[in-house]
Parts: structure tokens; C-alpha cells; sequence
């Protein structure tokens, strides 16, 4: 599979959409697409947690990876190593950037979409710290030197926290970066 514009794909098409629309509607942080010997799943991380919502027959394993890959630009042909790589989706008029890994199993090739949050806060005021956690916060970031943690679960903010962060320091006299793999928000 090169491209999704042949109308053979549109079954599997509806099946990624409706699996996205599930995803979105549930609040998951990731859709994991599994291929096992004799079955196929499709589960949603939920606050950390799987949980199975579809099962579409085994046969299209090979049909749904492909169209996921093509979405992603990655190569369709190669199921022999693991890939990465990110996509953006328009689905019911919104936009969605979205991250792939893909990683081949006994059975065929897992893969796993990371639904990334478009709509994130850029300052830290926006952001729904506690008070005393963001005048600490305000305050590292004041010093001239010095290490700030950032920890959690999953889901939980910390990317989000750590790019406020940057953008409270970002000034015309400052030069920064971050350095991420992958970079998470683009």
C-alpha cells in the first residue's frame, strides 16, 4: 500500500476512524493494535490502564498496518523492524497529531498510536498547578543555575509543564532548546 485513495481501503479506513473516534471520545492516551495467532485486538489505554474494544478479523492485521503507515509516511513494505514516526489527522473537524511505533511480533506487527493533546496551555499560569507548586516552579526558574524534576505518570502533564516552562524563559536575549526523543510537541 503506497496510498489510501483506492476504495478497497475504505473499510479499513472506517475501522482506524472508528477506532480514533472511540479513543478520543474515551479520553485515551494510546490505541494498541495487536495481532495474535488467531485473532486480532484493538485496546485503548484509559488512565494507564488497556482496556479491549474492537476486534476486527486477523486477516486485515496486514491491511489496517499498512493504511496506519501510509497515514505516517512510513514504508508500508518493511515488517521486519521496529519504525516510528508521527501523523497529523482531521477526523469529525478537528485536528489530531498523533505518534506511531510499530514493532513486529510472532504473528505480525504491533503497532501502538499515541494520541497527542492539540490543545495544550503554552503559559503556566494556564496551566492548573496548585499555587504554592507554581510559585516554586516561578521561582527555579529564577535562579541562574539549578536542576527542576519533573515526574509522573503517563498523561499526567509533565511535557505540557516542561514546555511552559520553556516558554516562561523564552526572551529575546536567551537562546534555548530541548532535547527529546521524540519531540513531543511540535
Amino acid at each position: 500500500v503506497t496510498s489510501l485513495n483506492d476504495e478497497s481501503d475504505a473499510p479499513i479506513i472506517n475501522i482506524i476512524h472508528q477506532t480514533l473516534r472511540m479513543a478520543i471520545q474515551k479520553r485515551a492516551s494510546d490505541v494498541h493494535f495487536e495481532p495474535y495467532r488467531r485473532y486480532y485486538r484493538i485496546r485503548l489505554r484509559i488512565d494507564g490502564i488497556l482496556h479491549q474494544t474492537l476486534s476486527p478479523p486477523a486477516n486485515l492485521v496486514n491491511r489496517i498496518n499498512a493504511c496506519l503507515k501510509v497515514m505516517a509516511k512510513l514504508n508500508s513494505a518493511e515488517r521486519r523492524l521496529p519504525q516510528d514516526g508521527q501523523f497529523s489527522l482531521s477526523l469529525d473537524n478537528h485536528y489530531y497529531s498523533l505518534r506511531i511505533a510499530t514493532l513486529p511480533t510472532q504473528y505480525g506487527e504491533k503497532v501502538v498510536l499515541r494520541i497527542l493533546n492539540t490543545n495544550i496551555p503554552q503559559r503556566l499560569d494556564e496551566l492548573d498547578l496548585p499555587p504554592k507548586s507554581r510559585e516554586s516552579i516561578l521561582e527555579a526558574l529564577s535562579l541562574p543555575q539549578g536542576l527542576i524534576l519533573v515526574t509522573g505518570p503517563t498523561g499526567s502533564g509533565k511535557t505540557v509543564t516542561l514546555y511552559s516552562c520553556l516558554q516562561h524563559l523564552n526572551q529575546q536575549y536567551r537562546n534555548l532548546c530541548s532535547v527529546e526523543d521524540p519531540i513531543e510537541i511540535p
